[in-house]
């Protein structure tokens, strides 16, 4: 393998004697044979994102984001789809009432956010484009589902309770001052050892996530100028072979285990 990080994957595979039945697979006609590439120009930065609660009816221009998000060290990604507050199926008497959690001008809530979720990958993902009859295929680095953002109902139900001084006295118990005694000690190993724990736990991720600032991202629809010159970087520019010395049998046998019967 050469220092590119592009690879051509080719060989010619012998299947004389051979037949898809013989692996428990149906009869299918070859109709092509074409050259595959690997490339890694992106892969440290291509994600896949999945939107597991919109149906396949949804078009998708209908979730182009009228703002883009990101917490760079948490990996977070937030996006506003605007809703049309002027369709028949929508209630502006409800939309007005939590509107409040996203604004206090009396605005309609007019968006939706969705929040990117990582999911652990259970396999590994590739991004393919075929171009002048060559297969071109780039690793996935982050697989990230993403789902409705619900922080505006907490900010109304905030609201509410204000408006309605229901955490009056809570309030004014918090406000008292209490002497404390205050001691100064010397962290044991068993100590340091729960504190590590406590700091990787859930509670401590989620803080240092609500934590970091959000920062802008700008979104680039599929044919845009920029989205063209980055998909660009999916196509190999190298053609160094690399020469497969795996037999069909072994390659499969080594991914799904062996396909002799088992003798009683």
């Amino acid at each position: 393998m050469s220092d590119s990080e592009d690879i051509k994957m080719k060989g010619e595979i012998d299947i004389t004697g051979e037949s898809a039945s013989d692996y428990g697979l149906p009869e299918d006609e070859i109709v092509a044979k074409i050259p595959v590439y690997i490339t890694h120009k992106l892969a440290k930065n291509l994600h896949l994102m999945q939107y597991p609660q919109n149906s396949n009816s949804v078009k998708p221009r209908e979730l182009l984001p009228s703002v883009a998000r990101i917490k760079p060290i948490h990996g977070q990604i937030e996006l506003d789809i605007p809703l049309d507050v002027q369709s028949a199926m929508y209630n502006k008497e409800r939309g007005r009432e939590l509107g409040v959690g996203i604004s206090d001008t009396g605005r309609l809530l007019d968006i939706r956010t969705l929040v990117s979720v990582n999911i652990p990958k259970s396999c590994n993902y590739l991004a393919g484009i075929v171009q002048d009859g060559e297969l071109h295929l780039t690793p996935i680095d982050k697989l990230t589902q993403l789902r409705p953002s619900l922080k505006y109902l907490d900010r109304v139900a905030e609201k509410q309770r204000a408006a309605s001084k229901i955490d009056d006295d809570e309030e004014e118990e918090e406000k008292e001052v209490k002497a404390q005694t205050i001691q100064v000690t010397v962290r044991s190993a068993e100590a340091e050892e729960a504190l590590r724990q406590q700091q990787n736990s859930i509670a401590y991720i989620q803080k240092k996530l609500e934590e970091e600032p959000w920062s802008k991202l700008q979104y680039f629809d599929v044919g845009s100028e920029e989205s063209t010159n980055v998909s660009s970087k999916l196509i190999a520019s190298n053609r160094e072979e690399l020469i497969c010395k795996t037999t069909p049998s072994d390659y499969l046998t080594s991914i799904i285990g062996s396909m002799e019967p088992d003798v009683l």
